[in-house]
């Protein structure tokens, strides 16, 4: 996919590919969450404009995440409902011409959809410290790496992996190779995975992806001491298409226990490593 058309592009893909015989279960299962992307980039909120941007400057970050947090995705995938569940509202995405996911309100108007980098809260303030410290917020891309949502990724990769074990390895494979695509689009200076994706067993059973941690060059392991017992990350590179991208694997800001002083520790100690890279 070309820079130019990769917003876009990615819908268009998800929308095929749910529309293959094979993965049929996943049409009422895709909504505007499905859009992988999140908040703003370079300012721009639709996908013609961050595409005009994009083809003059450069990602400083892609910040990934697992999936989108909507257990209701799942539950269709399981259960179809009578009718086209939450397709129609990713086909209304996708004639939107927005750039990022939204909420759409009962008049069919877009709601800004939920944004960490740009609105954060609790310890997303950690790493959108990280994130000032080493770059620009407004040329930092959110984007999760998998469409279909659950309440946590575990409870995707177990309950479908249980019952429906094919049509994960199919969309996990799928989401692997869009990943690469939006990478080698992007070309970002630095790519963020959570542990909850780059360091999953129950995902790395099924597919090893590009973003696994298990598949990194160069791996280097760093500890904050003192952090409420040892905060720790990952830095090495990741191989995406024909790109070798920088890589930092974090906690998640939910799962992060950090006193009021280490909290600059821990930012001080990534954005130096980050900074190394």
């Amino acid at each position: 996919m070309s820079r130019s058309n990769i917003f876009d592009a990615v819908n268009q893909r998800i929308w095929d590919f749910v529309h293959e015989r094979a993965n049929s279960q996943l049409r009422p299962a895709t909504g505007s969450y499905s859009t992988l992307f999140r908040g703003s980039l370079f300012g721009a909120t639709t996908a013609a404009g961050v595409a005009a941007k994009l083809a003059k400057q450069r990602v400083d970050v892609l910040w990934l995440g697992a999936n989108p947090c909507i257990p209701r995705s799942l539950g269709y995938i399981l259960n179809p409902p009578n009718g086209k569940g939450d397709l129609p509202i990713f086909e209304r995405q996708m004639k939107s011409g927005l750039f990022s996911s939204a909420r759409w309100d009962d008049q069919g108007e877009p709601l800004p959809d939920w944004s960490p980098i740009e609105r954060p809260d609790g310890n997303w303030r950690v790493y959108r410290d990280v994130l000032e410290a080493i770059g620009r917020l407004d040329r930092v891309a959110m984007a999760n790496f998998i469409p279909w949502g659950s309440q946590t990724t575990d409870t995707l990769l177990r309950k479908l992996g249980a019952t429906h074990a094919p049509l994960l390895k199919r969309m996990l494979a799928f989401a692997d190779e869009v990943n690469a695509e939006i990478v080698e689009a992007l070309n970002p200076k630095l790519v963020v995975v959570p542990f909850s994706l780059g360091r999953n067993r129950l995902l790395n059973d099924v597919v090893e992806t590009g973003v696994a941690l298990a598949g990194v060059s160069g791996t280097q392991r760093h500890t904050v001491a003192g952090a409420n017992g040892a905060f720790s990350f990952y830095t090495g590179a990741c191989q995406r298409g024909g790109l070798t991208v920088p890589v930092v694997f974090l906690r998640h800001p939910a799962s992060l226990r950090l006193s009021k002083e280490a909290k600059p520790r821990v930012v001080e100690k990534v954005a130096t490593a980050i900074g190394k890279l």
